[in-house]
């Protein structure tokens, strides 16, 4: 049986707030959470053996007509919608907590059954339809992708002859694929997370597709509700000491979120750090107990409950974080009970030897300013001059590489290195696209030493060599790399160990054939969303949101 296997996957995961910052609005579902929405986030809970539900997260603004959104899912699911300050509410109450042992530092609080096989003859089978929530949905599958893609193109989804070779992968696994669209008179306010029940054997997820349309360095975010502690089968399980942790008192950030993309890096792209692994129901009584404003309404009451409930319907929580860059996602991550025991999401940051407690900055902590940037496995940071960049550094990109800026988890500018191979709404490959824009044309952007080029929707920089590149915003307030000089010459051996490895996907004018990558315990399974393109004339803020673009037609933004 398939393993299941959910994403909505788009930006970066992980916020470094302590629960005194985040209750600052009154409790887990205000409005006004400070916590990272633009994460991929999915719930999954094991049932029984042969049974996994799982929450989806949508997010999505644009014109109603244009949202599509498309899952592979190993079975015909029951369907149903959820609430979306639940997702809030269960990461803050998970998310990582990291005190600060000095004294002046704030205080760190502390299933439907399964359809008939196809019969082989080309065609696309319909195997269910129906109004769930807003949404008008439709479960297909056929044998043949050349049929399921053409089924889908004249239905309105927009797929590029780039794009077919990844819905040929899941086809090829005899993997379904659930379509939803919004129903006539409902708008983008509407949109709820998506549930989905269906017969499996284990969480996993569908990273293979997502390559297609992710931003660099995306964080994935996965909680799993069962019998005991979950963890990665097929991938390895990364651990982060305290040890390694760094603080910079002046903006007041830990390392945390680059040293996981750094440590995934090290493991070829692939793995998940455990969180949080523990009981379930002192969680659920903090939700319980959790005050709501007024103001949140009887949406917030809602969620708070239905939350509880999800909490209190298994005895066990796993939450399991992950960065990944595109050409890392050539596997598809399972999941499955492992032994080990608790993990504490609480740690504790060492303090520096010799410093002021209250005015020490991190190269009083023994830090470096590339402890705070992850550049991606293409990529080498290098120092530049003060007030250049956020972090007082940025990212030089090894040859076939080009420099991407984006905001990151906690807010602030970002610039990693992306495999120019991985294009896939280059014009020549999508004569028909009239939405693509060519942004490069419209504005001065990469700087005097380097060359814009425009890579998956985004503006792009190829910097000269011996510059490196460090993000800044636009006119109109996006996010765009700027090629400088780093504060010391680079190194002739500065791509010494930097190798951009061939990435076993189907990108286009991929000299040989894929290789099918050892998934463990089978492949597929549900929860992703199959991409989208990016609004014309906001090429900066735009999310390609998750994997594959068949939703060619959503002109999606994250919120």
């Amino acid at each position: 049986m398939p393993a299941p296997m959910t994403s909505a996957l788009g930006a970066l995961a992980g916020v470094l707030l302590a629960p005194a910052a985040a209750l600052a609005c009154g409790g887990f579902f205000c409005n006004a959470t400070p916590v990272d929405q633009q994460a991929e986030r999915i719930i999954f809970v094991q049932e029984d053996a042969d049974t996994v539900t799982s929450y989806v997260e949508i997010n999505y603004q644009g014109d109603p007509a244009a949202f599509a959104w498309v899952v592979p899912v190993p079975a015909v699911p029951e369907l149903d919608v959820w609430f979306s300050g639940a997702f809030n509410a269960l990461d803050l109450a998970t998310q990582p907590v990291f005190n600060m042992p000095w004294a002046c530092a704030f205080d760190a609080a502390g299933g439907a059954p399964e359809a008939a096989e196809d019969d082989g003859d080309g065609r696309v089978d319909v195997l269910a339809q129906e109004r769930v929530g807003p949404f008008e949905t439709a479960t297909i599958q056929s044998d043949d992708p050349r049929a399921l893609v053409e089924w889908l193109r004249m239905n309105e989804y927009r797929i590029t002859p780039a794009m077919e070779p990844f819905v040929e992968m899941y086809t090829a696994e005899r993997m379904k694929f659930l379509a939803m669209k919004l129903a006539p008179g409902e708008d983008t306010a509407s949109i709820r997370p998506i549930k989905m029940t269906y017969t499996a054997a284990g969480p996993a997820v569908p990273l293979r597709l997502t390559a297609v349309a992710a931003q660099l360095e995306m964080g994935v975010k996965v909680w799993i509700l069962g019998e005991g502690r979950y963890g990665p089968t097929n991938v390895p399980d990364v651990v982060i000491p305290d040890a390694d942790l760094k603080f910079d008192a002046q903006r007041w950030q830990t390392n945390y979120l680059p040293l996981v993309a750094r440590k995934v890096d090290d493991q070829g792209g692939r793995g998940f750090v455990t969180e949080l692994a523990g009981a379930s129901a002192p969680l659920a009584e903090r939700v319980r107990d959790s005050f709501i404003p007024g103001f949140a309404g009887e949406d917030a009451i809602e969620a708070r409950d239905a939350l509880v409930e999800l909490l209190e319907s298994r005895p066990y929580i796993t939450r399991l974080y992950t960065r990944l860059s595109p050409e890392e996602m050539d596997i598809d991550p399972m999941f499955a009970p492992v032994p080990g025991g608790d993990v504490s999401n609480v740690h504790e940051v060492p303090a520096p030897d010799d410093a002021d407690a209250c005015n020490w900055n991190f190269e009083d902590a023994g830090a470096e300013r590339c402890d705070f940037v992850a550049c991606g496995a293409g990529g080498v940071c290098a120092d530049v001059e003060p007030g250049v960049a956020p972090a007082g550094a940025g990212c030089a990109c090894v040859e076939g590489s080009l420099a991407r800026a984006g905001f990151g988890p906690d807010g602030q500018l970002q610039v990693a290195c992306a495999d120019a191979r991985l294009n896939f709404t280059a014009p020549e490959l999508d004569p028909g696209n009239l939405a693509f824009v060519d942004v490069c044309e419209q504005g001065d952007f990469c700087g005097e030493n380097g060359e814009c080029v425009m890579h998956n929707g985004f503006p792009s920089c190829r910097c000269s060599v011996g510059f490196v590149a460090v993000p800044t915003l636009d006119e109109m307030g996006m996010p765009v790399a700027d090629c400088v000089a780093p504060l010391e010459p680079l190194a002739a051996d500065a791509f010494a160990l930097v190798e951009l490895a061939e990435p076993n996907l189907p990108y286009p004018g991929r000299p040989e054939p894929v290789e099918a990558p050892e998934q463990g315990r089978g492949s597929a399974a549900p929860g992703q969303v199959l991409g989208c393109n990016t609004a014309p004339g906001l090429p900066g803020g735009s999310a390609f949101w998750l994997a594959l673009p068949l939703i060619g037609l959503a002109l999606r933004r994250r919120r």
